[in-house]
This record gives structure tokens, C-alpha cells and sequence, in this order.
């Protein structure tokens, strides 16, 4: 699989691996911050979020394995469109700590740490679809 590989490959690898990673730490991490007594998660945390960021992941990972040219741009779509609707989310802690009132609630470090994830994700997945990925034959 690995044979005859480019820099494209490369980043689209990593660009997956990093988004089904941090898929998975984004609902590990909700999941354990959620309230013990309520169970009420995190309003940061959108479902929505985890499926476009873990199928972007698997979408690169496939579209690799399977030498499908156009993954990455699919891939990198999907990632996209979860990064943006992660930063709307984001949003609410940031205008908590901006405006110094607790209103809307949601962790502040938690939100910045999964939109640096998601964002390089996104990043290089897109960068992959602009490079060869295979070795000329």
C-alpha cells in the first residue's frame, strides 16, 4: 500500500488519521465531561460534528487504500463543513469569556483544542487534493 507513494498520499494519511483521531477524543472527551446528575453533555459538542469529522476521516483513509482520486476532495468537504459547524458552537464559550457573563456556557479550552484538530485536518486533507499521489508507472 505504501509503495510508490507521493507527498499527496502522505497528507491525506495524515489528514484522516488526525480526523478520525480527533473524532474520537471529541466524544471521549465530551462524553466524560458530561454532568454526572443531569447527563447533559457539553453545548459545544454537536453530533453532526463527530459524523462529518469521522466520515471525512474514513472517506481519506478509504479513498487512499482504494487509490480513488477524488477522495481527498470529498474528504476534505466533509471535514469542512464539521470544522464550520464546530466553530458556530465555539462561538458561545468565546462570547462567555469575551462579555465576562456565563451565559451560555460550554469549555472554552475544550472547544479551541478539537477546532485546532479539526482545522489541520481539514488543512491538509485539502492540500492533498492539489498534489500526486502515486508514483508514475
Amino acid at each position: 500500500m505504501l509503495k510508490g507513494r507521493k507527498l499527496g498520499f502522505w497528507l491525506a494519511f495524515v489528514g484522516g488519521l488526525l480526523a478520525l483521531a480527533g473524532a474520537a477524543a471529541y466524544l471521549i472527551a465530551y462524553a466524560t465531561t458530561a454532568d454526572p446528575v443531569s447527563g447533559v453533555w457539553d453545548r459545544v459538542f454537536k453530533w453532526l460534528v463527530f459524523g462529518l469529522m469521522a466520515g471525512g476521516g474514513a472517506v481519506a483513509l478509504l479513498g487512499e487504500w482504494f487509490r480513488i482520486g477524488f477522495a481527498p476532495i470529498l474528504a476534505g468537504g466533509l471535514m469542512g463543513v464539521g470544522l464550520a459547524a464546530h466553530l458556530v458552537e465555539t462561538a458561545y464559550p468565546i462570547a462567555d469569556v469575551l462579555t465576562r457573563v456565563p451565559f451560555f456556557g460550554g469549555s472554552l479550552p475544550l472547544a479551541m483544542t478539537f477546532t485546532v484538530i479539526f482545522a489541520a485536518a481539514v488543512l491538509l486533507t485539502t492540500a492533498a487534493a492539489f498534489m500526486e499521489h502515486n508514483q508514475s508507472k
